[in-house]
C-alpha cells in the first residue's frame, strides 16, 4: 500500500517553519511496518490543485492532520481528495479530528479518524484496511459504518517512547525548514558558528490542570525520552543535517530535574557542542538548574506566565504565585538564558484592570521576547466548559469554520469586544513591534518574501480581506506615535 500524508497550509503566517514532527513520526512508523509513504507539507511545497489531485489519486490512503484553524482546509483537502478518486481512503488525524471525530466524519467524505497519539493506532488500521479486517477490535479510532459512526474506545499511550522511531525527515526537503530560529526570535546565540535549527520532541504528555489546555493528543500521563535517545537523535540531525541548534517543543521539558541534569551531563559528554531553546515551568525551575542548562548549551527559555494577577492565575489553575515568576526570571536571566514570556489577555472572569495588571506585571520583568494572544476556550478544554456554563459562548452557536477563522471569544466581565482587541492590539505595538522586532521584520528581505507567498496562497476574497487587516492594524501601530 502506498500512504501520502498532508499537512494543511496554517491560516497565519509565522517567520519560523517548523518540521511537521506529528506526520513524521507517523510515517516512520509506517515505514518501520514497511509501507511506501509520502509527506506533502502544504506550508512549504508549491503545489496546485491538479497535481495534487494526481498523487492523491495515485495513493491507496492519504492521512491529514490539522487543529481547528485548519478545518476549512481540511475540509477542501478531504473533497479534492475524493473528487480525484473516491476509492481513495481519507483518514484524519491530529488535535481537531481528535477533539471533535464524530463531527469531522459527519461534515467531511473521510473514512476514519485517529485519536489522539497515532503511532501503534495507524499501523493497526492500515494493515486492518489492508487485509479486509474487521475494525471493530481496534482502539483509538473512529469510523463510517453504513449510517452509523462508530467511536471506539482510546488507545492506551505508548509507555517508553524510546521503541518509538525517529521522525522521517528523510520524506521532507529539509533545506526549507532548516534556519536559525533563535534569531527569529529577536537574539543572537554566539560561539555555535553558523546556526541551522530544526525542532524536536522528548517528552508527551502534562500532568498539570491548566483550565485553558487541550490534553486530548498526548493525555495527563506525563512519558518520556531517555537522554540517551534524545541525544542519538541529535546527533544523527546533526551528522545528516548539519544542525546544531534545536528547538524542543515538548510542553513539559523540565518536568524531571534529574533527566535534565543527566540530559546536560549527556551531551557535554558526547562532545556535541549546540544551542538549544526549550519551554520551562516557573515552579519547577531551580538556580542550579537553570545554570546546568547554559553550560550544555541552553540559550533560551519560554515561560507560560499568562497573567499578572494572582487570582486569575489560581482560577486558570496555573498553580504559579508572582513572586516565584519574578525570582525565576532573574535566575533565568542571570545564567545567561534568552528570555521569554507569554501572556494572556481576555481569560475568564478578567476585567480592564486585571489586564492592565498584567502589561505591567510584564513591563516589570524586562524579558527578552513577549508574547501576547487572546483567550480562546479551545474545544476539549475545562475553560471550553466553563465558558459554556457560564453562557459566554455557545455549543451549537459557533461551527469549527468560524473558530478556524477567528479563533477568539470575548469571557471578560467588562471589555467590549473593541475594547478587548484594543488591548492585544496595544501589547502588540508596546511589547513586540516597539521594542526590537518591528524593524527586524518590516526591513528584512526574508519577511516579505515570505509575505508574499502568503498572499499568493490565498483562496478567497475574505481570507485576502483579513489578511490586509492585520497587515494595516500592524503598520498603523509600528508607526503610530504615542
Amino acid at each position: 500500500m502506498t500512504i501520502l500524508l498532508l499537512n494543511p497550509k496554517l491560516n497565519s503566517w509565522s517567520p519560523n517553519v517548523y518540521v511537521p514532527l506529528g506526520l513524521a513520526y507517523i510515517a516512520a512508523a509506517l515505514e518501520q511496518a514497511s509501507y511506501s509513504v509520502e509527506i506533502i507539507d502544504l506550508n512549504v511545497e508549491k503545489i496546485s490543485d491538479n497535481e495534487l489531485q494526481r498523487k492523491t489519486a495515485a495513493a491507496d490512503m492519504v492521512g491529514i492532520t490539522g487543529m481547528v484553524t485548519e478545518h476549512e482546509g481540511i475540509l477542501r483537502l478531504v473533497d479534492t481528495i475524493k473528487k480525484a478518486n473516491a476509492e481513495t481512503g481519507v483518514i484524519l488525524g491530529g488535535p481537531l479530528a481528535t477533539t471533535l471525530p464524530r463531527e469531522m466524519l459527519q461534515s467531511s467524505r473521510a473514512d476514519f479518524v485517529v485519536i489522539g497519539e497515532g503511532e501503534k493506532t495507524i499501523v493497526n488500521l492500515v494493515s486492518a484496511i489492508k487485509h479486509g479486517d474487521n475494525f471493530s477490535d481496534i482502539k483509538g479510532i473512529a469510523y463510517k459504518d453504513g449510517d452509523r459512526i462508530i467511536v471506539a474506545e482510546p488507545a492506551e499511550p505508548i509507555a517508553n517512547l524510546d521503541t518509538v522511531p525517529f521522525p522521517a525527515r528523510h520524506l521532507l526537503d529539509m533545506n526549507r525548514y532548516l534556519q536559525n530560529h533563535f534569531e527569529r526570535f529577536g537574539f543572537k546565540v554566539k560561539d555555535f558558528g553558523k546556526i541551522k535549527s530544526t525542532n524536536l520532541v522528548s517528552s508527551r504528555g502534562c500532568p498539570y490542570s491548566c483550565t485553558f489546555c487541550f490534553k486530548g493528543m498526548w493525555g495527563r500521563t506525563w512519558r518520556a525520552r531517555s537522554p540517551e535517545n534524545i541525544i542519538d537523535e541529535m546527533e544523527l540531525l546533526y551528522r545528516e543535517y548539519g544542525v546544531n541548534g534545536f528547538f524542543f517543543n515538548d510542553d513539559t521539558f523540565v518536568l524531571d530535574r534529574k533527566r535534565i541534569f543527566e540530559f546536560c551531563q549527556l551531551l557535554k559528554a558526547r562532545g556535541l557542542k549546540v544551542a538549544w531553546y526549550c519551554n520551562g515551568r516557573i515552579n519547577l525551575m531551580t538556580k542550579e538548574l537553570l545554570e546546568a542548562m547554559y553550560d550544555a548549551g541552553c540559550r533560551g527559555i519560554a515561560y507560560g506566565i499568562e497573567s499578572g494577577t494572582q487570582q486569575i492565575l489560581d482560577s486558570m489553575k496555573k498553580n504559579v504565585a508572582l513572586d516565584r515568576v519574578r525570582t525565576v526570571v532573574k535566575y533565568t536571566r542571570e545564567a545567561g538564558i534568552y528570555t521569554t514570556g507569554y501572556f494572556m489577555i481576555g481569560m475568564l472572569g478578567e476585567n480592564r484592570t486585571t489586564i492592565r495588571k498584567t502589561m505591567s506585571f510584564a513591563r516589570e520583568l524586562e524579558l527578552d521576547y513577549y508574547g501576547f494572544s487572546l483567550t480562546t476556550p479551545l474545544i476539549g478544554t475545562e475553560l471550553y466548559d466553563h465558558a459554556l456554563e457560564a453562557g459566554l459562548i455557545e455549543r451549537d452557536g459557533t461551527s469549527p469554520q468560524e473558530w478556524s477563522l477567528h479563533v477568539n471569544a470575548n469571557l471578560t466581565d467588562d471589555c467590549s469586544d473593541a475594547e478587548l482587541a484594543a488591548f492585544e492590539s496595544e501589547a502588540f505595538k508596546e511589547f513586540f513591534l516597539k521594542k526590537r522586532f518591528g524593524k527586524y521584520y518590516f526591513f528584512n528581505p526574508n519577511f516579505l518574501k515570505e509575505e508574499l507567498a502568503v498572499l499568493l496562497s490565498l483562496r478567497h476574497k475574505a481570507q485576502a480581506k483579513e489578511l490586509a487587516n492585520k497587515v494595516k492594524g500592524i503598520v498603523s501601530s509600528y508607526w503610530h506615535k504615542g
